[in-house]
């Protein structure tokens, strides 16, 4: 009986130590559907259009689809549809200015969201304005962070993904 809680004892610090080690450092992709944010340029000055760039890559072996009504930015928000601002960040402070995100107001002459292919290795560029999201104080001078997240990419007709990307910094002057 001894050896037996011994045994038990040692494969329960075995399986602790397994998983400690692999919580440490930083944590790998399962899935590889990146998002990628660009600010360019990374200073804007006060009151212009942030042009946001956001690539979705696909690293699986079949096709994903991104639900869309547009892939630029247009006077009724459609490249917005499954686009979230998740987190901002004004000049280092923690608390997130996010308050809303844009209205879409869908034309009459606009059937619907369009399914946009990103075939195995592609990629698809979404482009908007950051400032269409309202911000608590708004959209003031200083330095940014911003996480974007792509929601509903269809990967199957049972499966969607929602990626976050790494945060992105710019500067409003």
């Amino acid at each position: 009986m001894c050896k037996r809680h011994l045994f038990i004892l040692l494969m329960f610090f075995y399986a602790l130590i397994t998983v400690a080690s692999n919580l440490e450092g930083k944590q790998e992709r399962q899935i590889p559907v990146i998002i990628i944010v660009e600010v360019k340029p990374e200073i804007v000055k006060s009151e212009e259009v942030v042009p946001l760039t956001i690539t979705v890559s696909n690293g699986l072996s079949s096709s994903i689809y991104h639900l869309t009504f547009s892939l630029t930015s247009n006077d009724w928000n459609g490249e917005t549809y499954n686009i979230s601002l998740v987190d901002i960040y004004r000049n280092g402070n923690t608390g997130n200015l996010y308050l809303e995100r844009p209205k879409i107001d869908v034309p009459i002459a606009v059937s619907g969201v369009t399914k946009q292919e990103i075939r195995p290795g592609e990629k698809l560029e979404i482009q908007t304005d950051e400032r269409k999201w309202k911000l608590r104080d708004g959209w003031l001078p200083g330095r940014y962070t911003v996480t974007i997240r792509v929601d509903n990419l269809e990967v199957d007709k049972y499966s969607t993904l929602s990626v976050l990307s790494e945060p992105v910094e710019f500067e409003i002057k």
